[in-house]
């Protein structure tokens, strides 16, 4: 019997390992944006400040502090870490380039506060976001 109980065990944890690690971040956006899909470059340029409206709706980034999926976006679609991208946007924002993203402490607020704020994006785990537009993996 506790044989059977560990086994049921390893494999529970061996799934749900597994579904973490196959969870592939996204770009995520304000329900509002349902329907739209950003090519590879327009990603790049919506992230960066370069193109400010998805369609007719004005984009507001939201970024967390810390997230792991944010991190592994940012690298593999802009070439930059987190606070690389912070840095950025500090330089844009100071020169009048740009609005200032929003910063949340965890994933977790990010999410919902782009859930209820017009034009919000937010680079999450899609499946804990399931209210939002997926606008780009």
């Amino acid at each position: 019997m506790k044989k059977l109980m560990l086994k049921i065990a390893v494999a529970a944890l061996f799934a749900t390992v597994a579904a973490t690690l196959s969870a592939e971040p996204a770009l995520l956006g304000n329900p509002a944006l349902k329907g739209q899909t950003l090519e590879i470059e327009t990603v790049k340029a919506v992230l960066l400040g370069k193109k400010v409206a998805i369609g007719d709706t004005r984009v507001v980034v939201i970024i967390a502090k810390a997230s792991s999926a944010q991190d592994a976006f940012l690298q593999a679609h802009v070439g930059m870490t987190t606070s690389q991208f912070q840095n950025h946007w500090r330089r844009l924002f100071m020169t009048g380039g740009g609005s200032a993203p929003k910063v949340v402490e965890t994933e977790a607020e990010a999410v919902k506060l782009a859930a209820a704020t017009l034009g919000a994006i937010v680079i999450a785990d899609p499946a804990a976001a399931a209210d939002l537009a997926v606008l780009a993996k």
